[in-house]
């Protein structure tokens, strides 16, 4: 089957193993891919990473492991708009893809005009309740593609078009949120609430069936406040986290908007969407 959606995989140099894993993955699903190398948290210049991500935001102070894998996809990007596709999707080195993924990948047909940010992946274990918009279009396999009404990070599977890499690339050294909270949570990014992202519905890719230990986790975090800034902060994390709950509860008051409950499923469903 041929492939119209060429995929890009982070990985860090210094992590073959999860390379070959993955490599083995997507071989099993008939994919082809690229690998983009990551950007190390544990060797990157921070002046380096000043000119991606801020070093701070509304979450507080940012640890560098989170700002190296901003960086990373950053990187991606560009590479992608190097080459002549029209769309890219990219992904972290710890996904595990549905069986699926290659007939969504052989050609863009399915793909809304306008339509620059889509999102594979259920972040988490279990299912999340998530605010939806209607249906946007049906999918090969069963899915179908809604639009994301309420925030669900996690940046490990995700699709943009040319213009959703440009717009996202514009971002550069004024993002002050994670590579997820920039692309899929419109409480905190001015980028989210400008290009609205899709959900594939059910999810096609979690990070959550391999037993990785995070490269980024020790690195990821900042120290953390105490007294008072602590205390700071986590006020300044809720306003930013509700200041866009009363247009949502319009939304569901309205018929806008619907609560699903979202999963991945490696199989496709049966009978139609989600």
């Amino acid at each position: 089957m041929s492939q119209a959606i060429p995929i890009h995989v982070i990985n860090l140099a210094r992590r073959p193993d999860r390379m070959e894993r993955l490599a083995a993955h997507l071989q099993e699903r008939g994919l082809e891919w690229q690998r983009q190398d990551a950007v190390d948290a544990a060797s990157a210049p921070p002046e380096a990473l000043d000119e991606v991500i801020a070093a701070s935001g509304p979450l507080g102070a940012l640890g560098n492991g989170d700002r190296a894998c901003t960086a990373s996809h950053f990187a991606a990007w560009q590479s992608f708009l190097d080459g002549p596709a029209g769309h890219a999707m990219f992904m972290e080195d710890d996904v595990f893809l549905a069986e699926d993924t290659a007939g969504l990948l052989a050609d863009t047909g399915w793909i809304p005009e306008g339509a620059d940010v889509i999102k594979l992946e259920k972040f988490g274990d279990g299912s999340s309740r998530l605010l939806l918009g209607g249906p946007v279009a049906d999918l090969p396999g069963g899915r179908a593609l809604y639009r994301l009404m309420s925030r669900h990070v996690g940046g490990g599977a995700y699709i943009l078009s040319r213009r959703g890499a440009e717009a996202a690339l514009g971002m550069r050294g004024r993002t002050r949120v994670p590579i997820d909270h920039m692309l899929f949570n419109a409480n905190l990014s001015v980028f989210a609430r400008r290009h609205a992202a899709l959900l594939v519905v059910p999810a096609m890719a979690t990070q959550r069936n391999w037993a990785y230990n995070s490269d980024i986790a020790a690195l990821g975090k900042a120290a953390r406040p105490k007294g008072w800034a602590l205390r700071w902060r986590k006020l300044r994390r809720g306003w930013f986290e509700v200041n866009r709950l009363p247009r949502q509860l319009y939304w569901l008051a309205a018929g806008r908007g619907k609560l699903v409950d979202y999963r991945f499923a490696e199989t496709p469903p049966e009978g139609g969407k989600g």
